[in-house]
């Protein structure tokens, strides 16, 4: 059940119980008050001298404590003026009995009686009508709560929509909401104030890999040379030249590494280089520069154009070649396909190799996974971004990268791009 459900739930909940509360106070003090008043009509309308040693018209005395009818008749009695309902019962009685005498026990009865049955019907009729107004508001009660707790919690989930939304890639996005200042445009302020901690911390981090990279690759450009100038040359004694090569791969590979890093930490930032871009063009120039030789290539490359990075395109579109070549299976196979959808292009990258466990394929695009199904990925090739870089550029570009286990054995990396 929703906190909005509950909301209306418990304002409609609190009505009832507070109409109800009312209802039984008004139903008391109503019944309190005719008791009080039949009580008071009694006596003041049948004052005790005229209730005893009354004689009627026949001139008979009447038995101590009856009235003669002539009494209760008599419009101009001082001691029944105002008391009206006493004359209608001294009429209501019969008048073939005119000298018969009424005992005032009786008449204060009949009285009382019918007092007590008005005021049943009265209390009655009240209580029903109470009741079913309290229905009929308890109605109007829980429409104008829930339209209230719509109002209320509407602001609330835009921003819940809005922080659902906001990742790393969108830091600049902001709530912004307007309205009165109050517990709710706080908390709006509070998350875009952390926000903009998470986007200045974002922004220092990829500083400092794209500063430490490019300084990094400065000295390793001279590692490298000092390294391969001697080999060249032949001047290393046949002793050293084993370790000279392996610290020269261990220089290449931690060139790659930074290069990678940088291009990872590009992808993360705004776009600032958009242009036309033909993908099956650069898909085709990629195979070529790869050479791949190792593997059977099956090619399937539609026209299809974009608006977007080239070179981050470019590196993406790489990274997918060399990942399906890198953990392939001797004498294996691979497909490239570039096909355009109606709003999007997909570049799709299949290859054979080893089976893939379900969950190991959310871990493939985490930075330096390389996995277990690779015949390569513990030599110098491997660095473990490939499929990060993938993932940061299509999110860059407003795209997805979807990988799939291949039935048999191998990977499905397909790369969409909006149009």
């Amino acid at each position: 059940m929703s906190f909005r459900t509950r909301l209306v739930l418990i304002i409609t909940a609190v009505f009832i119980a507070a109409g109800a509360a009312l209802l039984a106070v008004q139903y008391l003090v109503v019944q309190q008050l005719f008791a009080s008043a039949i009580s008071l009509t009694t006596q003041s309308c049948v004052p005790a001298s005229t209730l005893t040693g009354s004689t009627d018209v026949t001139g008979t005395t009447a038995p101590e404590g009856a009235v003669p009818f002539s009494t209760f008749g008599s419009t101009d009695s001082a001691t029944i003026t105002g008391c009206a309902y006493f004359e209608e019962v001294a009429q209501a009685i019969p008048a073939s009995t005119p000298a018969e005498t009424v005992a005032v026990d009786s008449v204060g009865g009949a009285v009382l009686q019918q007092s007590t049955f008005l005021a049943d019907e009265v209390g009655g009729g009240l209580l029903l009508w109470s009741a079913v107004t309290l229905l009929a508001f308890t109605g109007v009660a829980a429409a104008i709560a829930f339209w209230l707790a719509r109002r209320s919690l509407d602001r609330i989930g835009e921003v819940t929509a809005t922080a659902r939304d906001i990742s790393e890639r969108d830091l600049g996005r902001r709530l912004d909401l307007p309205g009165p200042d109050d517990e709710i445009k706080e908390l709006g302020d509070t998350i875009d104030g952390m926000l903009d901690r998470l986007e200045s911390a974002f922004a220092a981090q990829d500083r400092f890999v794209a500063n430490a990279s490019h300084e990094l690759r400065t000295p390793l450009t001279t590692t490298r040379t000092a390294l391969e100038i001697p080999l060249a040359q032949g001047d290393v004694p046949e002793g050293l030249e084993p370790n000279m090569r392996r610290a020269l791969r261990a220089t290449e590979q931690s060139e790659r590494l930074i290069t990678a890093l940088l291009t990872l930490a590009r992808s993360r930032t705004d776009l600032e280089h958009v242009e036309h871009v033909e993908v099956d063009s650069v898909v085709s120039a990629e195979i070529e520069e790869l050479a791949v030789n190792d593997v059977t290539l099956h090619a399937d490359l539609s026209a299809a154009s974009i608006d977007g990075d080239g070179m981050l395109i470019a590196r993406a579109v790489r990274n997918l070649l060399e990942n399906g070549i890198r953990h392939n299976v001797t004498d294996g196979e691979l497909w490239v396909r570039v096909r355009r959808g109606r709003d999007h292009v997909v570049v799709e990258v299949e290859n054979t190799g080893a089976p893939i466990a379900p969950a190991t394929l959310a871990l493939l695009t985490e930075p330096f996974y390389r996995g277990d199904a690779t015949r390569t990925s513990t030599g110098p090739d491997g660095t473990g971004l490939g499929l990060a870089i993938v993932q940061s550029v299509a999110e860059k570009h407003g795209g997805t990268l979807h990988l799939t286990a291949r039935p048999g054995g191998g990977l499905i990396a397909a790369l969409s791009l909006p149009a």
